[in-house]
């Protein structure tokens, strides 16, 4: 009986850590977005072009990117949750910024405030995962957070465009600001269960040297690949397929739509798989290898509109399977209590990877090379593969701490 009333205990606390990391992340994401569906409003009355707002996004994706390793760093050092706090609350002010701006300056201002607050997001994210939750629950915790994330992208301009039809731009803005501040609010009360990992041992070497051994950076790899894979055919799928497949572009949106949703719950379904194989880098090995097969197919078979959202659901599938087993595999490689860098560091591969896919593959799509693009794409994916079984052949290379 003790030791039932022990797990529904652990149950109890496990649950709770996970709904608060969770709604970090799913806020994170949704604050992402904010800005895009209004930019066509804020243009009119603000007189900027598009290139300009278009700037003020690319500042809050840097400070984002920038700030995540120095972050996880000092996290490791303090504990992440105070780090936590302070993130969300930047993230609603920068996004009060937002709605108060009047010119060009206050809105990079405001974007610096919230990139800084996102940058805190990964790495105090999986620091208190990982210091907070059983190790068999893990996979699932994982997966939840990744599946918050999801949900953030998909609410946040949907959301938007009501707030803004009811309320005008800034009223919307302002209200998507206040609707953070539960969470803050939350986070704070409960900041005390949000436990890190154990600091990092005396003998733990600066962390330019543990985070530029070849096991994290090939993890910093693998991230930038399997986000220039996934997100480049995100990215043009609606443009490309129609031109393909002759399928409508609301069937092409539709197969985008599938993919996003699969995704999803290919995550959810990966942290179950996760929980019950220590064969990380044989599942991620097998779903990388079925996404870049399935996204080549795209670009190579003959398909109709029913094969068209069939293959795309099916390499969202795949590619959701793998994130839970891939932060799995950061964190084993992770020297313990350093959680926080590592994430934040092999994590700032995504935003560059967004960085890097659209520009080539947008050049596919401007000589009429569509197929091309998804073989690509796929291509990526598969080679992927090579980072994460290099980076645990390399694992003994991560300095770990003195005892």
């Amino acid at each position: 009986m003790a030791r039932e009333a022990a797990s529904r205990g652990n149950s109890g606390h496990d649950g709770a850590v996970i709904a608060l990391i969770s709604a970090a992340h799913f806020l994170s994401h949704f604050y992402q977005l904010v800005l895009p569906p209004l930019l066509p409003m804020m243009r009119a009355e603000l007189g900027l072009s598009y290139s300009a707002l278009g700037f003020a996004l690319a500042v809050l994706s840097a400070v984002t990117a920038f700030g995540q390793t120095p972050i996880g760093v000092w996290a490791d050092r303090t504990g992440a949750a105070p780090w936590l706090v302070a993130g969300n609350a930047l993230m609603v002010v920068g996004t009060l910024g937002f709605a108060a701006a009047n010119g060009l300056w206050l809105l990079m201002f405001a974007a610096a405030v919230a990139g800084l607050g996102n940058a805190t997001i990964h790495p105090c994210d999986y620091a208190i995962l990982s210091g907070s939750i059983r190790q068999e629950r893990m996979g699932r915790a994982f997966s939840l957070h990744t599946a918050a994330g999801y949900a953030g992208f998909a609410a946040g301009p949907p959301a938007m465009i009501l707030l803004e039809a009811w309320l005008g731009w800034r009223g919307a803005l302002v209200a998507a600001a206040l609707a953070g501040i539960p969470c803050v609010v939350a986070i704070a009360l409960f900041a005390r269960r949000l436990r890190s990992e154990a600091k990092p041992g005396r003998g733990l070497p600066p962390a330019h040297r543990l985070l530029c051994s070849r096991p994290i950076l090939l993890l910093f790899l693998f991230m930038t690949l399997i986000t220039m894979g996934g997100f480049g055919a995100q990215t043009f799928m609606v443009a490309a397929l129609p031109t393909l497949h002759r399928v409508s572009i609301a069937t092409a949106a539709t197969a985008l739509t599938v993919w996003l949703v699969a995704s999803t719950l290919g995550t959810l379904a990966g942290g179950w798989i996760a929980d019950r194989t220590g064969r990380h880098v044989a599942v991620v090995s097998a779903m990388m290898l079925s996404a870049g097969v399935l996204v080549s197919g795209l670009g190579l078979l003959r398909l109709d509109a029913a094969g068209v959202i069939a293959l795309a659901a099916s390499a969202g599938f795949a590619l959701g399977v793998v994130m839970p087993s891939r932060d799995l595999i950061v964190r084993e490689t992770a020297p313990p209590g350093t959680a926080g860098q590592v994430f934040g560091f092999v994590s700032s591969g995504l935003p560059l990877g967004q960085a890097l896919a659209p520009a080539p593959l947008g050049l596919l799509m401007d000589l009429d090379l569509a197929w091309a693009l998804f073989v690509v794409c796929g291509v990526v994916l598969a080679a992927a593969v090579l980072t994460v079984h290099g980076a645990r052949a390399g694992q003994r290379a991560v300095p770990a701490p003195a005892e």
